[in-house]
Protein backbone atom coordinates (compact mmCIF):
# COMPACT_ATOMS: atom_id res chain seq x y z
CA UNK A 1 0.00 0.00 0.00
CA UNK A 2 2.81 2.40 0.88
CA UNK A 3 4.62 1.54 -2.36
CA UNK A 4 1.49 2.28 -4.39
CA UNK A 5 1.02 5.67 -2.68
CA UNK A 6 4.68 6.61 -3.24
CA UNK A 7 4.46 5.71 -6.90
CA UNK A 8 1.38 7.86 -7.38
CA UNK A 9 3.07 10.83 -5.67
CA UNK A 10 6.18 10.54 -7.86
CA UNK A 11 4.04 10.34 -10.98
CA UNK A 12 2.20 13.55 -9.97
CA UNK A 13 5.51 15.39 -9.46
CA UNK A 14 6.80 14.29 -12.86
CA UNK A 15 3.63 15.42 -14.61
CA UNK A 16 3.80 18.84 -12.86
CA UNK A 17 7.43 19.35 -13.87
CA UNK A 18 6.66 18.46 -17.48
CA UNK A 19 3.77 20.94 -17.54
CA UNK A 20 5.96 23.77 -16.21
CA UNK A 21 8.64 22.98 -18.75
CA UNK A 22 6.09 22.98 -21.55
CA UNK A 23 4.64 26.34 -20.41
CA UNK A 24 8.09 27.94 -20.29
CA UNK A 25 8.86 26.80 -23.83
CA UNK A 26 5.56 28.14 -25.12
CA UNK A 27 6.18 31.53 -23.48
CA UNK A 28 9.65 31.78 -24.89
CA UNK A 29 8.43 30.73 -28.31
CA UNK A 30 5.67 33.35 -28.21
CA UNK A 31 7.92 36.19 -26.98
CA UNK A 32 10.76 35.63 -29.43
CA UNK A 33 8.81 36.30 -32.65
CA UNK A 34 7.43 39.53 -31.09
CA UNK A 35 10.92 40.96 -30.48
CA UNK A 36 12.06 39.82 -33.90
CA UNK A 37 9.08 41.46 -35.59
CA UNK A 38 9.78 44.73 -33.75
CA UNK A 39 13.41 44.72 -34.92
CA UNK A 40 12.33 44.06 -38.50
CA UNK A 41 9.82 46.96 -38.35
CA UNK A 42 12.48 49.41 -37.11
CA UNK A 43 14.92 48.24 -39.78
CA UNK A 44 12.28 48.64 -42.48
CA UNK A 45 11.40 52.17 -41.30
CA UNK A 46 15.06 53.19 -41.26
CA UNK A 47 15.51 51.79 -44.75
CA UNK A 48 12.52 53.76 -46.03
CA UNK A 49 13.84 56.98 -44.46
CA UNK A 50 17.27 56.39 -46.00
CA UNK A 51 15.67 55.81 -49.41
CA UNK A 52 13.62 59.01 -49.12
CA UNK A 53 16.70 61.01 -48.08
CA UNK A 54 18.62 59.50 -50.92
CA UNK A 55 15.90 60.46 -53.38
CA UNK A 56 15.94 64.05 -52.07
CA UNK A 57 19.71 64.25 -52.36
CA UNK A 58 19.62 62.80 -55.85
CA UNK A 59 17.26 65.47 -57.27
CA UNK A 60 19.07 67.25 -60.09
CA UNK A 61 18.70 71.00 -60.21
CA UNK A 62 18.58 73.68 -62.87
CA UNK A 63 18.42 77.46 -62.57
CA UNK A 64 17.56 80.63 -64.43
CA UNK A 65 18.06 84.33 -63.89
CA UNK A 66 15.28 86.59 -65.02
CA UNK A 67 12.91 89.47 -64.40
CA UNK A 68 9.54 89.22 -62.65
CA UNK A 69 6.81 90.29 -65.08
CA UNK A 70 3.71 89.32 -63.04
CA UNK A 71 2.80 88.34 -59.46
CA UNK A 72 -0.24 86.26 -58.46
CA UNK A 73 0.04 85.05 -54.86
CA UNK A 74 2.70 82.31 -54.73
CA UNK A 75 2.96 82.27 -58.53
CA UNK A 76 5.57 84.45 -60.23
CA UNK A 77 5.86 84.94 -63.98
CA UNK A 78 9.51 85.37 -64.87
CA UNK A 79 11.11 86.28 -68.21
CA UNK A 80 14.42 84.49 -68.67
CA UNK A 81 17.50 86.57 -69.42
CA UNK A 82 18.77 83.80 -71.71
CA UNK A 83 16.01 83.58 -74.31
CA UNK A 84 13.26 86.06 -73.21
CA UNK A 85 10.84 83.15 -72.67
CA UNK A 86 8.30 83.46 -69.85
CA UNK A 87 7.25 80.75 -67.39
CA UNK A 88 5.19 80.56 -64.22
CA UNK A 89 6.97 79.50 -61.03
CA UNK A 90 5.34 78.17 -57.85
CA UNK A 91 6.97 79.51 -54.64
CA UNK A 92 4.72 77.68 -52.15
CA UNK A 93 7.51 75.30 -51.05
CA UNK A 94 10.54 77.43 -51.93
CA UNK A 95 13.32 78.75 -49.74
CA UNK A 96 13.22 82.51 -50.43
CA UNK A 97 15.97 85.07 -49.86
CA UNK A 98 14.77 88.67 -50.11
CA UNK A 99 14.92 91.98 -48.25
CA UNK A 100 11.90 93.70 -49.78
CA UNK A 101 8.49 92.45 -51.01
CA UNK A 102 8.33 91.19 -54.60
CA UNK A 103 7.70 93.73 -57.32
CA UNK A 104 7.46 93.58 -61.09
CA UNK A 105 10.89 94.28 -62.49
CA UNK A 106 12.81 92.48 -59.72
CA UNK A 107 15.80 90.49 -60.95
CA UNK A 108 15.70 86.99 -59.43
CA UNK A 109 17.69 83.76 -59.49
CA UNK A 110 15.52 80.62 -59.38
CA UNK A 111 16.54 77.02 -58.67
CA UNK A 112 14.11 74.26 -59.73
CA UNK A 113 14.13 70.49 -60.51
CA UNK A 114 16.05 69.63 -63.69
CA UNK A 115 13.90 68.93 -66.78
CA UNK A 116 10.64 69.29 -64.85
CA UNK A 117 7.49 69.37 -66.98
CA UNK A 118 5.20 70.80 -64.30
CA UNK A 119 3.37 74.06 -64.92
CA UNK A 120 3.82 76.18 -62.87
CA UNK A 121 7.41 75.09 -62.25
CA UNK A 122 7.97 74.10 -58.58
CA UNK A 123 10.71 76.27 -57.11
CA UNK A 124 13.34 74.86 -54.75
CA UNK A 125 14.97 78.20 -53.90
CA UNK A 126 14.75 81.81 -55.02
CA UNK A 127 17.00 84.81 -54.37
CA UNK A 128 16.17 88.41 -55.25
CA UNK A 129 19.31 89.83 -56.84
CA UNK A 130 17.96 93.34 -57.51
CA UNK A 131 14.81 94.75 -55.90
CA UNK A 132 12.84 97.53 -57.54
CA UNK A 133 11.50 98.58 -54.14
CA UNK A 134 14.97 98.44 -52.63
CA UNK A 135 16.39 100.64 -55.37
CA UNK A 136 13.61 103.16 -54.85
CA UNK A 137 13.46 103.18 -51.07
CA UNK A 138 14.97 105.43 -48.47
CA UNK A 139 17.30 103.87 -45.86
CA UNK A 140 15.96 102.65 -42.54
CA UNK A 141 17.28 101.72 -39.10
CA UNK A 142 15.83 99.51 -36.37
CA UNK A 143 16.54 99.92 -32.69
CA UNK A 144 15.21 100.79 -29.24
CA UNK A 145 13.52 104.14 -28.64
CA UNK A 146 15.32 105.73 -25.70
CA UNK A 147 13.72 109.18 -25.84
CA UNK A 148 10.68 110.66 -27.57
CA UNK A 149 9.37 114.24 -27.86
CA UNK A 150 6.79 115.90 -30.10
CA UNK A 151 9.42 116.60 -32.74
CA UNK A 152 12.34 114.22 -32.16
CA UNK A 153 13.10 110.57 -31.51
CA UNK A 154 16.32 109.05 -30.18
CA UNK A 155 17.04 105.55 -31.44
CA UNK A 156 19.65 103.22 -29.97
CA UNK A 157 20.87 100.62 -32.46
CA UNK A 158 22.04 97.09 -31.62
CA UNK A 159 25.64 98.24 -31.95
CA UNK A 160 25.04 100.64 -29.04
CA UNK A 161 25.14 103.85 -31.08
CA UNK A 162 22.34 106.38 -30.52
CA UNK A 163 20.94 108.86 -33.04
CA UNK A 164 18.38 111.64 -32.71
CA UNK A 165 16.09 112.20 -35.69
CA UNK A 166 13.44 114.79 -36.46
CA UNK A 167 9.93 113.28 -36.66
CA UNK A 168 8.01 116.51 -37.30
CA UNK A 169 7.18 115.41 -40.85
CA UNK A 170 7.13 111.64 -40.29
CA UNK A 171 4.35 109.20 -41.09
CA UNK A 172 3.76 107.32 -37.81
CA UNK A 173 2.48 103.73 -37.83
CA UNK A 174 1.77 102.54 -34.28
CA UNK A 175 -1.13 100.90 -32.49
CA UNK A 176 -0.31 102.33 -29.05
CA UNK A 177 1.93 105.27 -29.91
CA UNK A 178 5.70 105.58 -29.75
CA UNK A 179 6.97 104.70 -26.28
CA UNK A 180 10.40 104.73 -24.70
CA UNK A 181 12.11 101.31 -24.46
CA UNK A 182 10.03 99.94 -27.34
CA UNK A 183 11.47 98.82 -30.68
CA UNK A 184 10.88 100.80 -33.85
CA UNK A 185 12.02 100.94 -37.47
CA UNK A 186 12.70 104.44 -38.74
CA UNK A 187 12.92 105.35 -42.44
CA UNK A 188 14.92 108.52 -42.91
CA UNK A 189 16.81 110.81 -45.27
CA UNK A 190 20.10 112.52 -44.59
CA UNK A 191 22.95 111.39 -42.36
CA UNK A 192 22.20 109.72 -39.02
CA UNK A 193 25.19 111.53 -37.54
CA UNK A 194 23.83 114.91 -38.59
CA UNK A 195 20.21 115.28 -37.43
CA UNK A 196 18.58 113.08 -40.08
CA UNK A 197 14.88 113.56 -40.86
CA UNK A 198 12.56 110.62 -40.30
CA UNK A 199 9.94 110.12 -43.00
CA UNK A 200 8.31 107.07 -41.39
CA UNK A 201 8.32 105.47 -37.94
CA UNK A 202 6.86 101.99 -37.45
CA UNK A 203 6.72 100.60 -33.92
CA UNK A 204 7.07 96.87 -33.25
CA UNK A 205 3.35 96.41 -32.53
CA UNK A 206 2.60 97.39 -36.15
CA UNK A 207 5.31 95.64 -38.16
CA UNK A 208 2.81 93.23 -39.74
CA UNK A 209 0.19 95.79 -40.74
CA UNK A 210 -0.65 96.95 -44.26
CA UNK A 211 -0.02 100.56 -43.19
CA UNK A 212 3.59 99.72 -42.43
CA UNK A 213 4.16 98.95 -46.12
CA UNK A 214 3.13 102.46 -47.22
CA UNK A 215 5.22 105.62 -47.48
CA UNK A 216 3.91 109.09 -46.64
CA UNK A 217 5.12 112.60 -45.90
CA UNK A 218 3.50 115.34 -43.82
CA UNK A 219 4.13 118.98 -44.66
CA UNK A 220 2.62 122.40 -45.32
CA UNK A 221 1.57 123.49 -48.80
CA UNK A 222 4.08 126.02 -50.15
CA UNK A 223 2.63 126.21 -53.66
CA UNK A 224 0.45 124.09 -55.89
CA UNK A 225 -1.01 123.66 -59.33
CA UNK A 226 -3.50 121.19 -60.75
CA UNK A 227 -0.96 118.41 -61.39
CA UNK A 228 1.71 119.15 -58.76
CA UNK A 229 2.11 120.44 -55.23
CA UNK A 230 5.09 121.51 -53.12
CA UNK A 231 5.22 120.71 -49.40
CA UNK A 232 7.56 122.42 -46.95
CA UNK A 233 9.14 120.48 -44.09
CA UNK A 234 9.68 121.76 -40.55
CA UNK A 235 13.34 122.32 -41.49
CA UNK A 236 12.40 124.55 -44.44
CA UNK A 237 13.11 121.99 -47.19
CA UNK A 238 10.73 121.61 -50.15
CA UNK A 239 9.38 118.43 -51.76
CA UNK A 240 7.47 118.33 -55.05
CA UNK A 241 4.70 115.76 -55.54
CA UNK A 242 3.12 115.03 -58.92
CA UNK A 243 0.12 113.07 -60.17
CA UNK A 244 -2.05 112.80 -63.26
CA UNK A 245 -5.01 111.59 -61.17
CA UNK A 246 -5.04 113.98 -58.19
CA UNK A 247 -6.23 117.58 -58.46
CA UNK A 248 -3.86 119.47 -56.16
CA UNK A 249 -5.55 122.82 -56.85
CA UNK A 250 -8.20 121.90 -54.27
CA UNK A 251 -5.72 122.69 -51.48
CA UNK A 252 -4.55 126.04 -50.20
CA UNK A 253 -1.18 127.45 -49.23
CA UNK A 254 -0.52 126.72 -45.55
CA UNK A 255 -2.66 123.55 -45.43
CA UNK A 256 -1.04 120.63 -43.67
CA UNK A 257 -1.23 117.52 -45.84
CA UNK A 258 -0.17 113.90 -45.58
CA UNK A 259 0.72 112.61 -49.03
CA UNK A 260 1.20 108.91 -49.68
CA UNK A 261 3.77 108.30 -52.38
CA UNK A 262 5.69 105.69 -54.36
CA UNK A 263 9.46 105.69 -54.59
CA UNK A 264 11.75 107.83 -52.47
CA UNK A 265 11.20 111.24 -50.93
CA UNK A 266 14.52 112.33 -52.45
CA UNK A 267 13.20 112.10 -56.02
CA UNK A 268 13.09 115.39 -57.90
CA UNK A 269 9.39 114.77 -58.55
CA UNK A 270 7.70 112.36 -56.15
CA UNK A 271 4.84 110.22 -57.46
CA UNK A 272 1.80 110.90 -55.26
CA UNK A 273 -0.81 108.18 -54.68
CA UNK A 274 -3.23 109.75 -52.19
CA UNK A 275 -3.66 113.00 -50.23
CA UNK A 276 -5.11 113.42 -46.74
CA UNK A 277 -5.66 116.77 -45.03
CA UNK A 278 -4.37 116.89 -41.45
Amino acid sequence: MKKTTLAIAMLAIMLGTAACSSTGKDTATTAAPSAEASTEAVTETESQEEEEQGEEEDVEEDSITGEITAIDGDILTVRSDDDDSEKNYDLSKAEITQEFPFAEGDLVDIIFPYETTEDPVPVIALEVLESVIGQNADPSATGKVTEITDTTLTLELEEGESYTLSIANAYIVSKEGIKADSEATVTYIGDLDDDAMATKVVTEDSYDTAEAELSAFIGKVAQNEEDNIVLESAEGDFYTFVSDDIDFSAYSTGDTLQIFYTGTITDKEISADKVEKK
